[in-house]
């Protein structure tokens, strides 16, 4: 599956930017910026556990800068022989790994009062240029599907709106589910006329900073 991105040479003006981690500086910004909330955008608690992430060697970290202060972030969590750190994996192995251009976004952030703040260069807030840059990310890398835990809410009706569904299989009871969507289905969205964000979703800027793509993931 290839497409092609619009490529907007646009002068961003604000410095805003949309990248993957690279440095142990943005991983401490990271971690200082989970600290302040009781859960993430998705409605998950953090673990209480200090233990080292056994995913974390899979893991790409999507961050939003605005002036140099970090203001959300998510991570990627790529398939691999560990499975997903999904609480029901072992009962949704069997399903998801059909696919194993598989990723699973999980601990999604936003500092307060960037949620819903749209600037010039962030037309559709931190968390819409959060998207956009996962979603992009996600095609250049060759993704197939995504999937997420979210507990129930505003999240869950928000990952409803861009196309998430429920996974057959995952647990029918309980606060948090599982949901997945093809990223081909999510890429169609911005060809369809009369949607702004979706268009937004697909088109390039120079403010978007991904990393080179991979060969294939593991």
């Amino acid at each position: 599956m290839d497409f092609t991105f619009n490529e907007s040479h646009k002068d961003p003006g604000r410095d805003c930017f949309v990248y993957t981690a690279h440095s142990e500086l943005d991983l401490l910004a990271i971690d200082t910026l989970r600290e302040q909330a009781a859960t993430d955008l998705f409605g998950i608690a953090p673990a209480t556990t200090a233990a080292p992430d056994p995913y974390r060697f899979h893991t790409t970290h999507m961050l939003v800068l605005v002036e140099g202060e970090l203001v959300a972030g998510a991570e990627l969590v790529a398939y691999s022989p560990l499975g997903l750190p999904l609480s029901e994996w072992p009962a949704l192995d069997g399903v998801l790994r059909r696919s194993r251009r598989l990723v699973q976004v999980r601990r999604p952030f936003v500092r307060p009062g960037y949620a819903d703040r749209a600037l010039p260069e962030l037309p559709f807030g931190a968390v819409g240029g959060l998207l956009k840059g996962c979603l992009q990310w996600a095609v250049s890398h060759d993704v197939g599907e995504v999937v997420a835990e979210v507990a129930a809410g505003r999240a869950a009706s928000r990952l409803a709106e861009l196309g998430f569904v429920p996974v057959a299989g995952a647990r029918s009871a309980g606060p948090v589910r599982t949901r997945w969507i093809g990223v081909s289905e999510l890429v169609a969205r911005g060809f369809h006329p009369g949607n702004p964000f979706y268009s937004y979703l697909l088109a390039g800027d120079e403010s978007l900073l991904l990393g080179a793509p991979v060969s294939a993931l593991v």
